[in-house]
């Protein structure tokens, strides 16, 4: 796969590119569809696999925040863009559908640059983006509300769905594309105008996609990209004139959000964020299935996923096995160059993030949970100091063992053994977590019977991180509230109006005859 060239890159990016030096793109915000310099600089972003310079650009502060949100206001207060009809809105982001997938190769590549991940996994990304908005290009001529009409003889009344305002979408590293497909499509479909705010990390692919809506036809008020650290997240989060804010973080980060969110008004919000997906394996599950599902499940993206299979509860039966097994299994993934088409597990996101996770497995060693496999930085030919972590299994019986109480956020499981379906089913819901489960199994009764009893927001049965733009996603207790994809992804840009008409004349209340 062969690396684009500066000129590719300034055609993917737009006016977002300020300047080119070195082969190194320089870039901006993506304000009103100008590039916006920053007065303070990001650290320069290197590549996790290829050690090189990505880009370097500036840190949006208070002031193109501002400049972001009002000129989103000005394409919905005015009508440019949040009084345009379904049709319109719909053909503009069918035709974004169509430009992303043309432009593959392209986005994939920029995945692959920011994150690391394998080129296979880049490109199954941009085609879940592709999907994503198509759904929501056909969601946008369906919006609807309800009429009630028995309330009496006289009045009747009708609902409106109409869009929220300005949304502020807050889009993480692990997904730069899937994620902002959960977000961003749902969001204009629904007439909203948008300022986002991808990671610091990754923002290139944001960049690119918002470039592909402009020459889609998209209203250039209607959609900012912030190029920034945090700060100027907190600022979005709390601005006076942002009306939704829909994040995708950490539990820590969200909870700060949540409160941010109502420092100046009161606004809706939609959290996803941490997770510890309970993965229950039964005695009745087949465990040549269910042993490469639950390969998938831990490792795909390296494990840098929500819900990825990070606590694996196996019946005490066939615990031994299954941890055999999967950890044979574990030492056949074929880690290296993300641009190699047979690799299947690249590097970490940054060499900070791989100090955090091979710390957090040392602290799970040290508090008792035995490794079963893997566990040290891999060594990859011809990826120089690249952070791979060799894919990690440990075991423990301990639920307040480090690896079972928190989300690692990297290529690591545990593998805990059960009793049986009254015992898993506790010890699965008495985590802090509750964004999604799996349930392995081939008997109908236990699937059903978990399913029903488990406390999350999805449960998988023989599968795992399976995401469908028709199926809502959304988190409980301290994995957020709120749901993306499905149509209620979109109905979260909404707002519901209340209509009620009299034909009639009413009584007189005050005076007249009673």
């Amino acid at each position: 796969m062969s690396t684009p060239a500066a000129a590719d890159i300034a055609r993917l990016f737009g006016p977002a590119v300020l300047d080119v030096r070195d082969d190194v793109p320089v870039i901006g915000s993506l304000i009103s569809g100008a590039g916006v310099g920053a007065e303070q600089e990001m650290p320069a972003r290197v590549g996790p696999a290829s050690g090189s310079t990505l880009f370097t650009g500036g840190d949006a502060t208070d002031a193109p925040v501002d400049r972001a949100v009002a000129a989103a206001r000005r394409a919905f207060d005015t009508g440019a863009w949040g009084r345009t009809t379904g049709r319109d809105r719909a053909r503009v982001l069918a035709t974004a559908a169509r430009l992303i997938e043309e432009r593959t190769e392209e986005l994939a590549w920029l995945l692959l640059s920011e994150t690391g991940k394998p080129i296979r996994e880049a490109r199954g990304e941009v085609a879940a983006t592709v999907n994503a908005f198509e759904y929501f290009s056909g969601l946008a001529r369906d919006i609807n509300g309800r009429t009630v009409r028995d309330i009496g003889t006289d009045v009747f009344a009708f609902t409106l769905r109409e869009p929220a305002g300005v949304a502020g979408l807050i889009v993480p590293w692990n997904f730069p594309l899937g994620i902002l497909g959960q977000k961003l499509p749902p969001a204009l479909a629904a007439g909203c105008s948008v300022v986002m705010k991808p990671s610091p990390l990754t923002p290139l692919t944001s960049l690119a996609v918002a470039q592909i809506l402009l020459e889609a036809g998209l209203e250039p008020d209607a959609l900012s990209v912030l190029v920034a650290e945090g700060a100027a997240g907190a600022s979005l989060v709390s601005h006076l004139h942002t009306d939704v804010i829909s994040f995708t973080g950490s539990t820590t980060t969200g909870r700060h959000i949540a409160a941010g969110a109502g420092r100046n008004r009161l606004k809706r919000v939609a959290l996803e964020a941490g997770g510890k997906t309970p993965v229950i394996v039964t005695r009745n599950a087949d465990l040549d299935l269910t042993v490469e599902g639950l390969l998938f499940a831990s490792f795909f993206n390296q494990g840098q996923v929500c819900v990825a299979g990070s606590r694996i509860l196996a019946d005490a039966a066939i615990t031994d096995e299954l941890a055999g097994r999967l950890a044979e299994r574990t030492a056949q993934i074929r880690l290296g160059d993300p641009a190699d088409a047979g690799t299947e597990m690249g590097p970490l996101v940054s060499r900070q993030h791989f100090d955090g996770v091979l710390a957090a497995v040392d602290k799970a060693t040290a508090e008792g949970a035995t490794l079963v496999a893997g566990g040290t930085q891999a060594t990859v030919e011809g990826t120089a100091a690249a952070p791979f972590l060799a894919p990690t299994v440990l075991f423990t019986e301990a639920d307040d063992n480090y690896s079972v109480r928190e989300e690692l956020f990297g290529p690591v499981t545990t593998i805990q053994p059960y009793a049986d379906l009254a015992d898993v089913t506790t010890r699965a819901n008495a985590q802090q977590f509750g964004l999604a489960a799996s349930v392995w199994t081939h008997d109908i009764d236990e699937a059903l019977d978990l399913t029903f009893a488990l406390n999350t927001g999805t449960v998988w049965v023989n599968g795992s991180t399976d995401a469908f733009p028709e199926v809502p996603l959304g988190g409980r207790r301290d994995s957020g509230y709120g749901a993306e994809f499905g149509r209620e992804g979109m109905e979260f840009f909404t707002e519901n109006k209340t209509v009620q008409i009299r034909r009639g004349t009413r009584a007189p209340w005050y005076g007249g005859d009673r």
